[in-house]
């Protein structure tokens, strides 16, 4: 699938990617900060809105591995804990 897209977020900001991922594949969503000193979250949820995983952690990027056991729509949740910084996310598989 490679780049799902790319933005600039601030503290408190959020952007979503909506994708189709297919049952039984397993994929790695990555989300790369330009600047090192952010703290990029990463949630996925599933087409009825419940949370799959997520990464939460302190770290400038973020990074979820997900194998669904269906194939839809999922939305990628990019939010911003701390700094502003452009960033990608791709989903690779």
């Amino acid at each position: 699938m490679g780049l799902v897209g790319s933005g600039v977020i601030g503290p408190g900001g959020s952007e979503f990617f909506d994708v189709v991922l297919h049952g039984g594949h397993t994929y790695a969503v990555a989300v790369q900060p330009i600047e090192p000193g952010v703290d990029f979250d990463l949630h996925v949820y599933d087409e009825s809105g419940n949370l799959i995983t997520e990464d939460i952690t302190t770290a400038p990027d973020a990074y979820c591995a997900i194998t669904p056991r269906w194939t839809g729509p999922f939305r990628l949740v990019v939010n911003s804990v701390r700094g502003i910084s452009a960033y990608r996310i791709q989903v690779m598989d």
